[in-house]
């Protein structure tokens, strides 16, 4: 039995991965029907959390040379359209930026909607939610950072959960990166802006001086699923000298060091780098100079809708929503815009969150990030037309991302109807998702 650690990684090979064929058939007996032993071969060491066996009612289809994706028959032709244009292109650009990929084929199985994360980096085969399933190729990002994953997380992980940041920053670092050579560099930037925003969110809901706001935290006595948050991933950092290995904090510094040794310029900086404090101090990182080029002009439209908020009629009269405000963004421009306006000292009233959401088109948008956000903006607003469409999203969609602050605006409002909603789609849940938010709602931790 393996040990459940990061710590440890086998150097035998595991029996999970890559495919090596079936035999050994038994026929049933008295009726029963025979069994098929189908064997799989892992050359490269993993930590056993890294091991994961899905099964069902699964079709596949090819993505690109070696990549296929796996989902449910009905499901297959719009998870191929969503992820063949972009999964080579992606795989060559880290190979570009790192080392070429070690695992033969990379995969995606796209589970059914109760998953509760965006994506689990899963060697060979990424498991990822339905809610990058958009129809607008606008979330494939997730791919890009489970990609990522292939190199810092899966050959380099972190030796302990208190660590959790060698695996998550270094991974979203390459993932930007990724993005910038595909995109073009402003869209490192861009991510890192929306990036900003979530960390801005984790760490008000802890609190400036909360354990979970470090980044190398004290896991003793705590449920690890309680610090689970956007920190670790944006308040991160990563390298291959530790292939194959697992590591703690200190070894990625001593190898830093190490690395970069031999020039003079870059020592000095490092010399003079406070480990300390990033390691353990609580609170907020240094923010960077970030480009705004792409966000600029998303802020520029929230300021408008800013205007609405002081119910004056002089100032609906200088704004007048249009379909064309948004025509030419990206989804995640129109992201950053949705959480711009969540900002706002004073919500939306409740005629200016329908209108949103009828000339935008967000109330009906197939795009979780965008609908979720608005339903958001709404509940803020105590706009009762958004109340029953976000329990009916609440049933259909378990990826915590959502799930949770869509219930803890709900109870805010409507308690009745958040309670209702959990009892009704309690089994629907995935078990950790379901325990999160019975904390929200019934007390008993934070995010």
């Amino acid at each position: 039995m393996a040990q459940s650690s990061p710590n440890v990684e086998p150097e035998t090979p595991l029996h999970v991965g890559l495919p090596t064929g079936s035999h050994d058939f038994l026929h049933g007996k008295d009726g029963a029907p025979g069994t098929l032993l189908y064997t799989f071969k892992q050359d490269v060491p993993i930590p056993s959390y890294l091991f994961a066996i899905a099964s069902g009612d699964l079709a596949s289809a090819s993505i690109g040379p070696r990549s296929t994706v796996w989902t449910g028959p009905e499901e297959l032709q719009a998870a191929k359209w969503e992820l063949e244009e972009s999964t080579e292109t992606f795989i060559q650009a880290a190979e570009m930026i790192v080392y070429p990929y070690a695992w033969t084929t990379y995969n995606v199985l796209v589970l059914p909607p109760s998953f509760p994360y965006g994506g689990m980096e899963n060697p060979v085969f990424t498991f990822a939610t339905p809610t990058i399933i958009s129809g607008d190729r606008e979330n494939v990002d997730v791919i890009a950072h489970e990609l990522a994953h292939s190199w810092s997380g899966n050959l380099v992980t972190n030796c302990s959960w208190q660590d959790f940041w060698l695996n998550e920053g270094w991974t979203v670092y390459i993932e930007r990166r990724i993005m910038a050579e595909v995109h073009g560099e402003p869209h490192r930037s861009f991510s890192a802006l929306i990036g900003w925003k979530a960390l801005q969110d984790s760490i008000e809901r802890f609190g400036e001086d909360h354990e979970f706001t470090k980044l190398v935290i004290d896991l003793k006595g705590k449920d690890p699923d309680d610090a689970f948050s956007s920190i670790p991933y944006e308040k991160g950092f990563y390298f291959k000298t530790f292939a194959k290995k697992s590591v703690d904090s200190y070894e990625f510094k001593s190898t830093l060091l190490d690395f970069f040794a031999s020039n003079p310029s870059t020592s000095r900086k490092l010399a003079d780098l406070d480990f300390e404090s990033w390691f353990y101090k609580p609170g907020y990182p240094p923010k960077p100079d970030f480009d705004t080029s792409m966000v600029d002009v998303c802020y520029a439209l929230a300021d408008k809708w800013k205007q609405l908020t002081t119910r004056s009629n002089s100032a609906e009269a200088e704004f007048t929503p249009h379909k064309a405000d948004i025509a030419a963004w990206s989804a995640n421009q129109c992201v950053v815009f949705l959480e711009r306006v969540q900002t706002f000292p004073t919500p939306l009233p409740d005629t200016a969150v329908r209108t949103m959401g009828e000339v935008y088109g967000f109330a009906s948008s197939r795009n979780v990030e965008l609908v979720a956000r608005y339903f958001g903006i709404g509940l803020k607003a105590h706009c009762k037309d958004v109340y029953q469409p976000t329990a009916e999203l609440l049933g259909r969609v378990g990826r915590m991302k959502f799930v949770r602050p869509l219930y803890r605006a709900l109870n805010e409002v409507d308690r009745k109807l958040a309670v209702r909603t959990f009892e009704k789609n309690r089994a629907f849940y995935h078990p950790i998702c379901r325990g999160m938010v019975e904390k929200d709602l019934f007390g008993g931790g934070k995010e």
